[in-house]
């Protein structure tokens, strides 16, 4: 059975873990997000219960507007994010 810590932690949004590890990143360092194209869902219209998409949709769009980092998508099967914090 999971923890309690563990159940909330699942409940947070990307953009919630994003800020959680990203003042832990020394300048310079990397974060790499795994499935940021979500085998194309992202570029197609998408069903408003499709949570997960929508949730990717979300953390694409403020990594795009983050000027703390940079970034850049490498469309290699699911697309791999490669964020450096400045």
């Amino acid at each position: 059975m999971r923890s309690k810590k563990l159940r909330k932690l699942t409940k947070l949004s990307i953009i919630a873990y994003y800020e959680a590890v990203l003042p832990k990143v020394r300048s310079g360092g990397f974060i790499l997000a795994d499935n940021t194209l979500w085998d194309g869902k992202i570029f197609e219209t998408i069903d408003p219960n499709d949570k997960q998409t929508i949730e990717i949709m979300r953390f694409n769009d403020f990594i795009a507007k983050d000027t703390r980092i940079e970034k850049v998508i490498v469309p290699l099967r699911d697309g791999l994010t490669m964020i450096r914090k400045k």
